[in-house]
This record gives structure tokens, C-alpha cells and sequence, in this order.
């Protein structure tokens, strides 16, 4: 019995509360005073040993001193072909045709593509800015830091090379041609044996230092009707 009261008196309580919201306009929004924010950290990793070992929370571990005693972004690849970055531009295609009959098209593939980027600290928060009419707006502002730069640790390719193929395994992206030892042994070059063909090769390593804010507001917010906000 006292169950069912207590049962009937927090559903008469629960009958009268509400909530009292109505609408703000650009006008009335930029009138209201507080601060909120959030503190963001990014970091992208793509064929590294950090990427793949989940159990890892830092790409790197530091001394006292800040060196760097151990670091997760060495190359970590299942499979080379599986670590390339390929684009076709204009679905060009080329007038000869493969053994089946079929369309080659070009493709510039980016080999043993993987990189790591990190930043420790960047921030999301509001502002107020002043439109094109000289009237207040709101904004949303993101803002770097002098002391938390861009962290860019071994990002880039092997080798770059133009590619030709017909659908399926041999599409192009899929070709997985290496280096031999060529024709004679005693004066063949021996250093790029067994690696993937190309002609180019790029590595980034280092810090991107960025300072200052992003502000993002709608050009026409006016909080009229109509008004794109």
C-alpha cells in the first residue's frame, strides 16, 4: 500500500515539471555572458605500429628530459600492397588494351604510404565578432598553440610510380613489381633489390608550429526569418 502511494505521488510530481524553453534570436543570444569551451587532441595514424597496437596511448615515450626513448610510428605493413595510396585522374585511359580484351586505365600510386600526425592541445569554444552590417554574431572559434605544435612523425612513400591495369587484380593500384638483380650479377645494383619499382620517394619528419584562431560564422545569420543561421 505505501508503495502505491508513494508510486502515485512521484507521478503528480512528474506531471507539473517542465521545462521553459523559448526561442532566442542572434539579438537575444548575443546578450547572454558565460564561457564554454573544450580542449581537443588529434591524432591520425595509418600503418604504424601505433595504429595497429591498441594497447599503446602515446605514439612515443619521453625522458625527464622530453628525448625520445622509444617511438610507435615505425612502418607496420600486413602486406606492401596494402599500404598504398592510389589515384586516377579523369578515369584516363590508355588505347592499348590487356590480354583479355579489356580497357587499361592510368594510376598514380603512392607505395608504402603511412604517417603519423598529432596534436596535444587545440580549442573549441564561442566567441562574438562583428558581421558585415558592424552587428555582434556569434561564432565558433578554434584556436592552436604556440607550445602544442603539429607533431608530423614519418609521413610520406617508398616510391611513386605510374601504373596500368584492366579491373579486378590487375587494376593498376595492384601491381606489385620489384626490383631484380638484373641480367648480370656482378654489376647489378644490389641496394634496391626486392623493393617495389618507382621513381620517386618523399619522408616528413617533424613539428608544424601553428598559432592563431579559426573563426566560423554564417555570413548571412541575421536571426531574421529566413536568414541562413
Amino acid at each position: 500500500m505505501n508503495k502505491r502511494i508513494i508510486f502515485t505521488l512521484f507521478m503528480a510530481v512528474s506531471a507539473f515539471s517542465h521545462a521553459g524553453l523559448v526561442d532566442l534570436d542572434n539579438d537575444a543570444l548575443t546578450q547572454v555572458t558565460g564561457q564554454g569551451g573544450a580542449d581537443l587532441s588529434w591524432t591520425l595514424s595509418l600503418n604504424h605500429k601505433y595504429a595497429n597496437d591498441m594497447s599503446l596511448s602515446s605514439i612515443s615515450k619521453m625522458d625527464a628530459n622530453g628525448k625520445v626513448t622509444e617511438a610507435y610510428y615505425s612502418t607496420q605493413c600486413v602486406s606492401d600492397i596494402l599500404c598504398r595510396v592510389a589515384v586516377a585522374f579523369n578515369n584516363q585511359k590508355v588505347s592499348d588494351l590487356d590480354k583479355n580484351g579489356n580497357a587499361q586505365q592510368k594510376w598514380l600510386v603512392l607505395k608504402k604510404f603511412q604517417g603519423t600526425l598529432q596534436v596535444d592541445k587545440f580549442q573549441l569554444d564561442g566567441t562574438t565578432i562583428l558581421n558585415k552590417d558592424g552587428n555582434q554574431q556569434s561564432a565558433m572559434k578554434l584556436t592552436f598553440l604556440d607550445d602544442k605544435p603539429l607533431k608530423i612523425r614519418n609521413l610520406g612513400f617508398t616510391s611513386a610510380s605510374i601504373e596500368v591495369g584492366a579491373a579486378g587484380a590487375e587494376q593498376g593500384y595492384a601491381n606489385n613489381k620489384v626490383y631484380g638483380q638484373g641480367g648480370y650479377a656482378t654489376n647489378a645494383a644490389t641496394f634496391d633489390t626486392g623493393t617495389e619499382k618507382g621513381f620517386m620517394g618523399m619522408n616528413v619528419h617533424g613539428n608544424l608550429q601553428m598559432s592563431g584562431n579559426l573563426k566560423v560564422f554564417s555570413y548571412n545569420c541575421t536571426g531574421a526569418a529566413g536568414s541562413r543561421c
